[in-house]
């Protein structure tokens, strides 16, 4: 089975309703894992300099309008009604007017905060991250589990920076990619520029611009590309990243965008040496996509048997019997300490029924405590997935943990 759907079941992890197609329900454990991701990704961006934002959910029309996305994608937004005043006749309904829409990105928002003041060359390049709440009203016939939503959350980041600036910044972008799909077990990665759509915002000249310095950039960097014509942004050329699963597919899931156009048709500006305003050129990037399809593609590559450190119960205790519990919860406690994710099975259960209960839950690792590990102070230690089991110490077991629940580092028994 390798359904992300059947395996979230299994696992308890999320569902979905007829009510609210294209948009998920999370249940407890499922959210553990979306925010193991989360935070993940939060670290990788700090440490490669971008800063955190928030950004509203729903955004001006005319702010739609100016940025393009209203004529591009008007038919793939959620528009919003606001009450403008009442009617004549008191009884009658209010005038709705149609004025906001909810983002399908967050570009515009961003841009908002870079001009929210006076910005000087010293802040460039200026790196800006979001976890943005997305909707995109996507036709209920293309709707397929977590593969594609009306509502998601995406790793949307944007950067601020001179021309000059550009290639280090693919660079950075390419290190990250090769980091974070490396953590969550895929070793193989493919890239391709896009080049200018038919329908697209901006002059041949700035196009030619920004082709040039994202192809010239990658070859720079060493990196083998496919070109793809007439499938860029409307506003940017892209260098899209697809990595390859378990199963021999492909997914589009990492993107860059080189963009001259948002930052002219916004009249961005800093203040550079000389005091004069000088234009940023705009980089629009993500390393997951929507985070949501990301754990669908997961959850299918490893068959639900998921990396321990991302796993939304890391290790499960199971004592044989009553006359373990004790044992059994102390190694619980002092996991907890660790800040492990563990849970304590107690419930009037054999042994084996709750090894197979776990075990269909995709939990990487079961610790069993039995009378004799009550004696030699150590428990059994079982690998999902595999027929290994170990008996060890408590410290032993936690000396393991701390490398496994670090994101670097690979399960393996």
């Amino acid at each position: 089975m390798s359904d992300h759907r059947e395996l979230a079941r299994d696992m308890d992890l999320f569902h979905f309703e007829e009510h609210s197609p294209g948009m998920v329900f999370w249940h407890p454990q499922g959210l553990k894992l979306f925010h193991s991701i989360e935070n993940f990704m939060r670290q990788v961006y700090q440490a490669c300099g971008f800063e955190e934002v928030r950004s509203p959910v729903a955004l001006n029309r005319s702010l739609w309008e100016r940025s393009g996305h209203w004529e591009k994608f008007r038919k793939g937004m959620f528009v919003v009604g606001s009450e403008e005043g009442k009617a004549d006749n008191e009884s009658a309904q209010p005038v709705i007017s149609s004025d906001y829409a909810l983002k399908p990105m967050s570009c515009p928002a961003h841009i908002a905060i870079y001009q929210s003041r006076k910005r000087s060359y010293r802040e460039n390049p200026m790196r800006l991250m979001e976890f943005g709440m997305c909707h995109r009203n996507e036709r209920s016939g293309t709707l397929s589990g977590c593969m594609r939503l009306r509502q998601f959350v995406q790793d949307d980041a944007h950067i601020f920076c001179r021309e000059s600036e550009v290639q280090n910044e693919i660079s950075n972008f390419l290190n990250m990619v090769q980091q974070v799909y490396a953590a969550f077990g895929y070793n193989q990665f493919s890239l391709q520029i896009s080049l200018r759509p038919e329908q697209r915002l901006g002059s041949d000249h700035l196009w030619d611009r920004a082709e040039s310095l994202l192809i010239q950039s990658v070859q720079a960097l060493g990196h083998n590309y496919q070109l793809a014509a007439n499938e860029g942004a409307f506003y940017g050329p892209k260098l899209e990243i697809s990595l390859q699963d378990a199963l021999g597919r492909s997914w589009q899931c990492g993107t860059f965008q080189i963009d001259f156009n948002l930052p002219q048709v916004f009249e961005l500006a800093f203040v550079n040496e000389q005091g004069e305003l000088e234009r940023p050129v705009m980089l629009h990037q993500a390393i997951l996509g929507s985070l949501e399809r990301w754990i669908g593609i997961l959850l299918e590559h490893h068959r639900g048997l998921l990396p321990v450190w991302a796993a939304p119960t890391q290790i499960a205790i199971a004592p044989i019997s009553d006359k373990t519990f004790v044992w059994a919860e102390t190694i619980f406690s002092r996991l907890k300490q660790l800040g492990v994710r563990v849970e304590l099975h107690d419930q009037d259960q054999t042994i084996s029924k709750k090894i197979r209960e776990l075990s269909k839950r995709r939990i990487p690792l079961i610790a069993i405590v039995g009378e004799q590990e009550i004696k030699s102070k150590t428990l059994n230690l079982r690998f999902l997935g595999t027929v290994e089991q170990q008996e060890i110490s408590l410290d032993q077991l936690e000396h393991r943990l701390v490398k496994l629940i670090t994101p670097s580092a690979s399960f393996s028994p």
